[in-house]
Formats: C-alpha cells, structure tokens, sequence
C-alpha cells in the first residue's frame, strides 16, 4: 500500500514539473493566439479559431534557429511570412493586445525598405507594425517604429511613430514590441519602456478590417527572427506588459 502511495505521489509530481515547464505565455487565460515556433512547425500552440496557417509565403517549411526559449522564426529575405485565420483568433470588436519579440539580423543586408512584423494587410482596412520604411540606408535599430492604418473606409490614414529607446546599442538583441487597442485609445510597448499612449478620435471595430486573415512576419527585405507571438483578448496592463518582457528576456 505504501509503495502504490509513493508511485502516485511521484506521478502527480511529474504533472505539476510538465506542467510548469509547457512552453505556455503568461496570462494565458486570456491569450486567444499563440504561436511559439518552438515544435519548429508553423502552426500555432494555442488559437480559438483555425490552428494552421491559411497561406505561407516564402520558405514554406520555415528557418528556424534558438530563440528565447524554444525555437524562433527567420522572416526577411529568405525566410517566412505566415497568415492565419483572423475569425476567433484575433476580435478588434473588443479590447486587445499583440505582443511579440523579435531579434535583427539586419549586418546581413547593407540597405532596404521597412521591417515588416504584423499586420492585417487589406485594400480594404489594413493595419500593421513596421519599422520605417526610411531611409533605406539606416539600420533599422536607429528607425522609428510605427503603427499604420491605410485604405480604411472608416478610419483615416494614419502613421503613429514610436521612438526605439535601444538604437545602435540594441542592434540584433532580443526587443518586445506590444500593441495594444481600446476605446478611443492605441498603447504601444517597446521593450520595458512605458507604455505610450495615443489618443484617437475613433473606437476600433471587426468592420474596419474585414480581411479575413493576418500576417505574421515576412518574407523579403531586412532578416530577423520573430518569436512568442501572442494575441490576448484584452487589453494588458503596463506592469504585466513588463511582467511579459522581464519573463522573456531577464530568465
């Protein structure tokens, strides 16, 4: 009886280390897409709608090198831009956030246009996080990111530029980007920096972005690698935001 006693209590232990050791986001109650690249697939780990990529543009199969935990993505040149289902996965009728992070590669290329990280990409309502896309001769590190909005038929074309606290001295090392959105109000992330807040004169909705899918990563122009993309359907506080970055990239 004693040894059946210490072989459950043994097996009970093994579920609780696995899971603790799932390579699972935080806050994952409220996570409704998640891809960690870490099976080196392109299939995301936890979704609320379609799992598997609607289309994949570039290196079908993926480069995948160590990331911050687990595998991350190569985009760019010669890498991979995935596109997944936006039903379930991604509701702009309700607060949100996107969060990622992603390292450069950019000593690979000498000049070139934006750094393409995410985005609805439509003619008919896109939104996406970019580094500028000028000029073409400066390292990305030392651009402005920015958060557009194009071809709306409800909200206006808009670039909000963020500084990049990091610069030169953060060239291809580990960066956070979150995004987030709310009533009249856009927050972007960058690093373990504050939160900056833009004030807009307009309520995101599903409406204003009927594509039906959404891009993550890219494959042309600068390389660098992309990990832990993660959508949560609501909006994240600045300290769990911090929270997030400090569990990545300070573990």
């Amino acid at each position: 009886m004693k040894k059946i006693f210490i072989i459950t209590v043994m097996l009970f232990c093994g579920m609780i280390y696995a899971a603790e050791t799932a390579p699972m986001p935080k806050f994952e109650d409220a996570v409704s897409f998640y891809i960690s690249f870490d099976d080196a697939t392109l299939n995301a780990d936890i979704s609320l709608g379609n799992e598997k990529p609607v289309s994949i543009i570039g290196n079908k199969k993926g480069t995948f090198i160590t990331g911050l935990r687990g595998k991350a993505l190569l985009c760019g040149d010669k890498g991979t831009k995935v596109r997944f289902a936006h039903k379930k996965n991604l509701n702009f009728d309700k607060s949100g956030t996107v969060v990622f992070f992603y390292k450069g590669a950019f000593k690979n290329m000498q000049s070139g246009p934006r750094v393409f990280f995410w985005g609805i990409e439509s003619n008919i309502g896109y939104v996406g996080l970019q580094l500028a896309n000028d000029p073409h001769k400066v390292c990305p590190c030392k651009r402005d990111l920015h958060t557009m909005f194009l071809r709306g038929k409800r909200i206006k074309d808009k670039i909000y530029s963020t500084k990049l606290t990091a610069g030169e001295a953060g060239c291809e090392k580990w960066h956070m980007i979150a995004f987030s959105w709310a009533p009249g109000q856009l927050s972007v992330k960058y690093d373990n920096t504050a939160v900056k807040n833009y004030p807009v004169p307009f309520d995101i909705a599903e409406a204003d972005f009927p594509a039906n899918d959404f891009s993550v990563g890219s494959d042309i122009h600068w390389q660098y690698y992309i990990d832990e993309f993660t959508v949560y359907n609501r909006r994240l506080s600045d300290s769990e935001l911090s929270e997030i970055y400090n569990h990545y990239i300070k573990q």
